[in-house]
């Protein structure tokens, strides 16, 4: 757009701002759809995600719903078929009331026909066991009260729920408390169900109930948020749960949920969690016929997982979709902004034109199409002494009626009609006749379609400009060939002007910089502080010396030293600064290469220990001293083998000779001796330097005392192959002498013999005195199993109070036992822990090599299986294992009894 050809009025300018405001209105509207557009879709994400959320909590609980029905109908289904099948016992056998055996096989029958008994009892009037499917539970007199439903005792043809048990069964077990234990729930245990037969009434049958028969169908039917089915009696006992952290026997708390549940019988809840950190969703359901209640929990915020997913997901879809309608409408206010800022230059354009026209020194005339002058500028009227109103109307240079223009203006004109510019000195005349030289350059103004609406002529007054033009050329021609940097600033600051020597030493081109901040060199390094200081000084007028860490157009840093002052005008005013600048980057680099290798080598961990071509010490460092003990007075001069430890390094000195010959270059450790005599060792680099000749001239050792990490290793490896408690070896080191011994057994002559012994009655002594007389026991039945085997068999632990005892090159059975029997008596000899005498057996399963197996994971698992044979046989005894003990763990190869096991005192404990 073409610049006003006359200066516009100041209050002209000032209407100008009222279309830039009338412009910024669509601006505003288009940044106000973008936030309205923000907040739709804020609100469409929100409002999806509330509606997810319900329907996943709706869809839990309706799941939730639907297991709790399936589990009771499961139950109530099972235990009407017990009823049922207890009920047709007597019409099946009509003489069940006097025919007790008869009793005990309809009991074994029916036990085999629903898997979720593990026994069948019959109790009489005392609550004995007389009858039972499990022979263990015969004689126990069990106490099963509280039963539910509350009836009148005896009462005939009624199923009634007992409290839960732990355990296999009644022979085994015992009643959860009603206090929760600490730990997770392992065993789910068995609840008792009871009946009185009308043709049997002087029997109780009891049914012993498997509580893991109703779990793990219940677990296999989850969800992707577990849901934890628990079923408790109509008291509120927890029969049994899917849930390992509640335990049976206890009772539903609070005491407002049971009250609920049995009130509503079926329905849905939402509860506090017990810990209080959030909500359980919840569905329960009543028995249709028996005293307890189905209830089923899971955590809201497992349900909500997922809802949490698909809210991220939809989250980032909807960002995503926001993202590109921002971007249109973005690139829509970009156009405007543009127009707008197009429109703002256009009117500050013209401003400057008219602050120009008004101010320049040129001499400045506006003329027609015809080359008539419209309008001329002030300092046309000063320089040339004609008015405008003198020379308005009139072609340019003939300014005197009857005087012709100077001779070089038809050219001018012949150029302008063929190229619409032109320039070229010209002789003017003044209003009084003088002369006056200048330089004139006319360029057309065209409108929109190419044509010729004016001519602006500018003439330069060129009589100051030649009488300085020698001056000027001197000093350019010092400036540009300066071996320094020289850069002008203004006093914005910007860049105005750049010697050849700046572009040079920053790589940067006069069209890169030129105009530009001189913080474009900034590299970030140098303290603000210096920056503050050096406009201080400028700002007060003065010169400012100092140091710069700049960065060069290819990113490599460089450091300057500076010097910068102000550039001072007549009147005191400052109009640029001068600054005049020194590569000094070489330089530091060697003074901080100095500084920072004698600053490496006096701080470093590291000794460090120079010698000269004979190998003879010239310099150490502090770590040196520190490590060795000797001061550099008394090493210096002298050779490196003072501190060796002699022949334990012999032949890491031949390596190093080789190495420094071949390579120039040794790394490695030695054991030296420091000046107190002890020995250490150091892992040491040695290098060699050579002049440009390939001469060595010096060697350098840099070493670290490595003799604590040497004796941290060796621990290491003790702990890694024995036991911390008893020293004996461990697994791992019994893996590797059981290889071992069976690559060395021949069969024909040797048996190898892998003993598997295991404690008895070691854990009475762990609860009557505590864990570390238990540890105590443990220590000194470990020295007593040592002392009794000879040197090359093997006492390990494999674990707990389990020892295993491998006996190489037996030339037969018979020294297999002996050793054995010493074993077991050894064991049992009375033991003083905490001043308590205790005494312990043994019991000890025998697997051998080659019969019983070939590797070591088959002996050691037939030797366990002999050691429970043992158990099984009355303990304090060994037995060798045998094929098919596992099926038939009744029949072992040899089982040899030691002599029953009696205090010899009587302030002496028997535990076995």
């Amino acid at each position: 757009m073409s610049a006003p050809l006359w200066p516009l009025p100041e209050r002209a300018a000032a209407r100008v701002s009222a279309p830039q405001r009338l412009a910024r209105s669509p601006l505003l509207l288009l940044v106000g759809l973008q936030l309205l557009l923000a907040l739709a879709v804020a609100a469409g994400v929100w409002a999806t995600s509330a509606h997810l959320r319900r329907l996943a909590l709706d869809n839990m609980l309706h799941h939730s719903q639907e297991q709790t029905r399936s589990l009771e109908d499961h139950l109530t289904q099972s235990f009407n078929l017990l009823h049922m099948h207890l009920r047709a016992l007597a019409a099946e056998h009509p003489d069940l009331s006097g025919e007790p055996q008869q009793l005990k096989d309809a009991l074994v029958a029916l036990q085999h026909k629903l898997p979720y008994l593990r026994s069948l009892s019959a109790l009489d009037a005392q609550g004995t066991v007389v009858i039972s499917t499990h022979a263990a539970n015969l004689g126990r007199q069990l106490h099963l009260d509280p039963l539910l439903p509350q009836v009148v005792p005896g009462t005939a043809g009624v199923l009634r729920f007992g409290h839960p048990w732990r355990g296999r069964d009644f022979a085994d077990g015992s009643p959860w408390p009603h206090e929760r234990q600490p730990g997770p729930v392992v065993d789910a245990g068995f609840f008792p169900v009871t009946l009185v037969l009308p043709e049997a009434p002087q029997w109780l049958l009891v049914a012993a109930i498997n509580s893991d028969y109703f779990i793990n169908p219940a677990l296999h039917r989850q969800m992707s948020a577990p849901l934890h089915h628990s079923i408790y009696a109509d008291d509120g006992t927890l029969l049994f749960s899917c849930a390992e952290d509640e335990q049976p026997g206890t009772v539903l708390a609070p005491q407002g949920r049971l009250e609920h549940i049995l009130e509503r019988q079926i329905g849905t809840a939402q509860w506090a969690q017990a810990d209080g950190q959030g909500q359980q969703l919840a569905a329960f359901r009543t028995s249709r016929s028996h005293p307890w209640f189905v209830l089923s929990q899971t955590p809201r915020q497992e349900v909500l997982r997922p809802w949490e997913r698909q809210t991220r997901s939809l989250t980032l879809i909807a960002a995503l979709t926001l993202a590109a309608l921002l971007l249109v409408t973005g690139a829509l206010t970009w156009r405007v902004q543009r127009t707008l800022t197009r429109e703002e230059r256009h009117l500050e354009e013209s401003r400057l034109a008219a602050s120009v026209f008004s101010h320049t020194s040129d001499l400045i005339a506006i003329t027609d199409r015809q080359g008539r002058v419209l309008t001329v500028n002030p300092a046309f009227e000063q320089g040339l002494g004609f008015s405008a109103q003198e020379v308005q109307g009139r072609k340019l240079g003939e300014w005197v009626d009857g005087l012709p223009a100077p001779t070089n203006f038809a050219e001018l004109w012949a150029g302008m009609g063929s190229h619409g510019t032109w320039q070229g000195e010209v002789q003017e005349r003044r209003k009084d006749g003088t002369p006056l030289t200048g330089w004139l350059a006319i360029s057309a103004v065209r409108d929109h379609q190419g044509q010729v609406v004016n001519y602006v002529g500018v003439l330069r007054d060129l009589s100051r400009l030649q009488a300085d033009a020698a001056t000027i050329r001197k000093l350019s021609l010092a400036v540009e060939q300066s071996p320094t940097s020289i850069v002008i600033t203004s006093t914005e600051p910007a860049i105005e002007y750049a010697n050849p020597q700046f572009f040079r030493s920053t790589g940067y081109t006069p069209q890169e910089v030129l105009g530009r901040n001189p913080r474009v060199l900034q590299s970030g390094q140098t303290a603000q502080s210096i920056y503050t200081a050096m406009w201080a000084a400028l700002c007060a007028g003065q010169v400012w010396q100092g140091e710069f860490v700049n960065r060069r157009k290819d990113g490599s840093l460089y450091i300057e030293s500076a010097t910068v002052a102000p550039l001072i005008d007549a009147a005191g005013r400052t109009t640029h600064y001068m600054g005049i600048k020194q590569d000094i980057t070489a330089q530091k680099a060697a003074e901080n290469a100095l500084r920072l290798t004698a600053s490496v080598v006096a701080q470093t961990h590291d000794g460090v220990m120079v010698c000269d071509a004979q190998r003879r010490i010239i310099d150490v460092n502090p770590a040196f001293t520190r490590i060795t003990g000797y001061t550099g007075a008394q090493v210096l001069g002298r050779k490196p083998s003072l501190l060796s430890a002699g022949s334990k390094n012999r032949e890491q000195y031949q390596d190093m000779e080789a190495a420094l010959r071949a390579h120039g270059h040794w790394q490695g450790e030695f054991w030296n001796r420091r000046s107190d005599g002890s020995l250490y060792a150091i892992a040491s680099t040695l290098n060699t330097v050579c002049d440009d000749a390939g001469e060595v001239t010096h060697y350098i050792n840099v070493f670290s005392d490595v003799t604590e990490r040497k004796h941290q290793n060796e621990h290491l490896e003790l702990l890694a192959h024995f036991d911390p408690l008893t020293r004996l070896p461990n697994r791992t080191l019994l893996a590797d002498r059981l290889a071992q011994a069976m690559a060395r057994v021949q069969p024909e002559q040797h048996r190898l013999a892998v003993c598997f012994m295991d404690l008895d009655g070691f854990k009475a002594v762990n609860d009557t005195h505590g864990h570390e007389a238990g540890d105590e026991l443990l220590v000194i039945v470990a020295r007593r199993l040592e002392a009794h085997v000879r040197t090359d068999d093997t006492v390990a632990r494999q674990g707990g109070d389990e020892f295993v005892i491998l006996l190489n090159g037996l030339p037969n059975l018979a020294e297999c036992e002996r050793t054995a029997g010493r074993l077991l008596q050894a064991v049992r000899e009375p033991i003083v822990v905490h001043g308590h005498t205790v005494q312990v057996g043994a019991s000890i399963g025998i697997a051998l090599h080659p019969q019983d197996g070939n590797d070591a994971e088959t002996l050691l698992r037939y030797a366990d299986q002999a050691m429970y044979q043992a158990k099984q046989g009355g303990r304090n005894r060994w037995v060798f294992y045998a094929p098919g003990m596992v099926e038939a763990p009744s029949t072992p190869r040899q089982a040899t009894d030691l002599a029953p096991l009696a205090p010899e005192n009587p302030h002496q404990t028997l535990l076995v």
